[in-house]
């Protein structure tokens, strides 16, 4: 194996000293990469974090890999892994500090009640649950308790379109809940936190953010495969567990990155009748394709959007615009 990138990390836990290698290497067009203690000279690689063909899975695995070990305590000898500018030395913004803080205290039964208030508001809305409030705002609600629309306002995420929306009923739930300490919040939170605390913190949100960009990664290598196998939508569903409509979605957004997606196409558009694959492409070519609703009431009129299938058909239109879009990219070509 070839190392073509290699960094040295150092620990130290009371009078211990630990070191070890990150690396990055290749061999006859394999990629590797992973961590590698040293001992007393001699070296082993101890976690093989990727081995594959793919570059854009090695760079998520790697930086994957080096947050998890940054937030065990582990520094570089070369600054610069995951930023250019170590965050570690940056003066920490309040917002971090807040979201530190309250990532770190035990506020479950009012994050319990407040996430059964989303819920109920989410069925209400027919929105997405995250829409309204994402478990990191809850954490931050459950926390400090704020009872005034001006305290809700110094939380990270509730902005004025989100007070407009939410703000009285929020302030209402938790306005009797008792608290110890209160706002203004900057005057108190920072001193709450030590840099070990956020230190820790920081390398955490690191190690969650990285391991989501692994996770993409990975599901997209399994997207692209099940195509090449010509998997349908429906087996793609159950083999990747992921929603149908999502699956429409990042079929799409491949198309967009220049892959080959149209065994996938064509497969779903074949229980499309002839009249009806007509009406679609004539809709296209009079409306265009970046609106999908306009070209649902073209084709199927005007009460479409109240159908029960409403969700089939905006499949359809999906997989045809893929298709279209194919079709002019090539024209242009």
């Amino acid at each position: 194996m070839q190392v073509v990138f290699m960094n040295q990390f150092e620990r130290v836990i009371g009078q211990a000293e630990e070191r070890a290698h990150v690396f990055i290497g290749e061999m006859q067009g394999l990629w590797s990469a992973g961590w590698r203690t040293l001992e007393q000279g001699a070296s082993s690689v101890d976690e093989l974090w990727y081995e594959g063909m793919s570059w854009e899975e090695l760079l998520a695995s790697f930086r994957h890999g080096v947050a998890c070990k940054m937030k065990d305590g582990f520094r570089p000898l070369l600054d610069g892994m995951l930023e250019d500018t170590p965050f570690w030395e940056r003066r920490p913004a309040l917002q971090q500090l807040l979201q530190c803080y309250a990532d770190g205290q035990d506020a479950e039964e009012t994050a319990s009640s407040l996430r059964a208030w989303r819920r109920a508001k989410a069925t209400e809305e027919k929105r997405s649950a995250y829409l309204i409030a994402t478990n990191r705002e809850l954490q931050l609600l459950a926390v400090y308790k704020p009872r005034t629309l001006e305290e809700l306002g110094q939380l990270p995420g509730f902005g004025k379109a989100k007070m407009e929306r939410y703000g009285q009923e929020i302030v209402g739930m938790l306005k009797e809940k008792p608290r110890e300490r209160g706002f203004p919040l900057e005057a108190w939170v920072p001193d709450a936190v030590s840099d070990e605390t956020l230190s820790y913190w920081l390398f955490r949100m690191k190690e969650e953010k990285y391991g989501k960009s692994l996770s993409a990664v990975k599901e997209k290598r399994s997207l692209l495969q099940g195509i090449r196998d010509g998997r349908t939508l429906e087996e793609l569903e159950g083999a990747l567990n992921c929603p149908r409509r999502k699956l429409v979605e990042r079929i799409e957004q491949l198309d967009e990155e220049g892959y080959d997606v149209m065994t996938i196409v064509d497969l779903e558009l074949t229980g499309v009748s002839p009249d009806e694959a007509i009406q679609i492409d004539s809709a296209l070519g009079q409306i265009g394709d970046r609106y999908l609703k306009p070209l649902l009431k073209e084709v199927y009129g005007e009460s479409a959007a109240d159908s029960n299938e409403t969700e089939k058909r905006y499949e359809k239109l999906r997989m045809a615009r893929i298709r279209y879009r194919r079709s002019a990219r090539v024209s242009a070509g």
